[in-house]
């Protein structure tokens, strides 16, 4: 058993795994890492299970105090100052520190043997909103100390699925039609497949508010409110689309023009303010075996599920 001391958190800390499942019905989303793709990939560089909680910095990373010896990797992009997508070991009194992004909008830093946390629901996953889960149902603190779990210096880890290549704009997500497309007219699904949108700074976990042109829909008012899955593009009143994200509202009245691919969440996870986005638009076949050749990477030689 190791400990981390937290010297400064960063913008937006937190402890995440893949997040917790079944529990839609009662409100409560999934969470988890907002680019699963990224996570897995570091959890499989330091031979930990797929699942294995690790921390999430969102823009600004932390600059920690190793109390002890660990074994780590750091995933999502490249980052000043530190080694990105290799294993890389760390000695008992140093001090890491993980600053601004140059690209991309998270890091995930994985730690052999993972962060020790309760598990709530089945998961680790921090949910922000409740505040429940991770460490304390909060973003981590300056002064936090948290524990991660053996470091065993001869395990071997596993190669991951190989790093994405440097993010190009405008980012493209393959998306299916959604169960409101019907409230659309032509022109105005034309508009949304074939326009170019930019990430507001009102974005976060709980989804991505779009500029761009406006979609006009069919629907005067709310619908009466259905579950909502991540990656669900709704379409309010003023016309602009908000894509769900891993934090969403497992609820919701706007009509929704499209559901973006389970296989492309990761894009969405790592899209910042500023960011441009575009919809290619896919049959439900296509984004599910979309899914199979991106698992395949992990399922050939990774460790755990």
């Amino acid at each position: 058993m190791g400990t981390i001391r937290v010297i400064e958190p960063g913008m937006l800390t937190t402890v995440q795994d893949l997040g917790r499942v079944g529990y839609t019905a009662n409100g409560i989303c999934r969470s988890g890492a907002a680019d699963p793709l990224s996570f897995r990939r570091g959890n499989a560089l330091v031979g930990n299970p797929h699942n294995t909680p690790a921390l999430e910095m969102t823009l600004i990373g932390s600059t920690l105090l190793f109390e002890s010896d660990a074994v780590v990797a750091l995933t999502g992009g490249m980052t000043p100052g530190f080694e990105s997508d290799r294993t890389v070991r760390i000695s008992a009194g140093s001090q890491v520190r993980i600053g601004p992004f140059a690209a991309n909008a998270r890091r995930y830093l994985c730690i052999r043997g993972g962060i020790r946390v309760p598990s709530v629901l089945g998961s680790a996953s921090t949910h922000l909103s409740a505040q429940f889960g991770g460490f304390h149902g909060r973003p981590l603190r300056t002064g936090d100390v948290f524990e991660f779990g053996d470091s065993d210096f001869s395990l071997t880890s596993q190669p991951g699925a190989s790093q994405s290549p440097p993010p190009t704009e405008p980012r493209t997500v393959r998306a299916i039609d959604g169960a409101h497309r019907s409230k659309f007219d032509d022109a105005a699904a034309d508009t949304f497949w074939n326009s170019t949108f930019s990430v507001s700074n009102q974005s976060n976990r709980v989804g991505l508010r779009l500029d761009g042109p406006m979609i006009s829909s069919r629907v005067t008012g709310r619908l009466i409110s259905e579950g909502m899955p991540p990656g669900a593009v709704q379409v309010p009143e003023n016309g602009k689309p908000i894509v769900l994200g891993v934090d969403h509202p497992t609820t919701g009245g706007y009509p929704v023009i499209a559901c973006v691919a389970t296989a492309d969440l990761h894009i969405l996870g790592q899209a910042r303010p500023g960011d441009t986005l575009r919809f290619a638009h896919v049959t439900l076949d296509e984004a599910r075996q979309a899914l199979r050749d991106r698992n395949a990477g992990f399922d050939q030689g990774a460790t755990g599920s």
